[in-house]
């Protein structure tokens, strides 16, 4: 089933579960290794319009599919480096000082660390000279930097959302 009849056939449900609306175009335009932003999103989508069950079971779906964000991230590989060029060759970064201080030859190498360890050789000011140097990099840094802070923010939105229903079923309990 193609994107467009995902789509067709969900607007007939969009008025009782707008979530799943959501939920499938993300994932339909998302590679299959971020399923969870989509449930994510259609489970805040639930929340705000009052499906809270709804909501449950995409957060739910959400949660299972965070180990595929993490094991894709930790890799390490090109192809999960967020930002890659088009014409780059794929060819394997080298591996971290024991340390962790090493500084990245280029910006492949740089975008292909981990979250933790990119985030940490852009803080401490670890980007090559010709890096910083050149606008095209520094612009494919800012936009790993920006990946990050929404994965961040759309993991402590998650949180959040769970948090209030656990405690709106609390408070509908001690009611």
């Amino acid at each position: 089933m193609g994107i467009f009849d995902t789509i067709v056939s969900d607007i007939g449900s969009a008025l009782s579960d707008p979530g799943k609306l959501v939920t499938d175009a993300l994932d339909a335009v998302l590679p299959d290794r971020l399923k969870s932003i989509g449930d994510a999103a259609g489970g805040l989508v639930d929340l705000v319009v009052g499906h809270e069950p709804q909501a449950v079971s995409l957060f739910k779906e959400g949660i299972k599919d965070l180990p595929q964000i993490s094991a894709s991230s930790s890799s390490g590989d090109a192809s999960t480096a967020g930002v890659a060029l088009a014409t780059e060759e794929a060819e394997p970064p080298p591996p971290p000082a024991a340390d962790g201080t090493s500084t990245p030859a280029d910006v492949a190498s740089l975008l292909a660390l981990s979250p933790t360890d990119f985030m940490k050789a852009v803080s401490s000011g670890a980007v090559p000279a010709d890096v910083a140097g050149d606008p095209t990099a520094m612009l494919q840094i800012q936009s790993r930097v920006n990946e990050i802070a929404q994965m961040n923010q759309l993991v402590t939105s998650m949180l959040s959302a769970t948090h209030q229903m656990q405690m709106s079923i609390a408070q509908n309990i001690r009611a």
